[in-house]
């Protein structure tokens, strides 16, 4: 039998009867078909994929440090 896989770059799900598609892909879940966008977790529970999706607060602190540009003073 040929299981084809979620298309959720972070998901190691297999699609079945219930898929999602979007944009002509196939996705196990809504959650993976919307892109996890406020974390929202697949429908399974092992799987992570929906936060492996968002990215955690010390990295955008740290990119939001980064492309502050030192020589601008702060506004009040």
């Amino acid at each position: 039998m040929n299981e084809q896989r979620c298309a959720c770059n972070h998901c190691s799900c297999t699609v079945d009867a219930n898929a999602f598609s979007h944009d002509g892909k196939a996705y196990c879940c809504e959650a993976c078909a919307s892109g996890h966008p406020h974390g929202e977790h697949c429908r399974m529970g092992d799987c992570g994929c929906g936060a492996a999706t968002q990215p955690d607060e010390k990295s955008v602190d740290n990119a939001l440090d980064e492309t502050y540009p030192a020589s601008d003073p702060i506004s009040p």
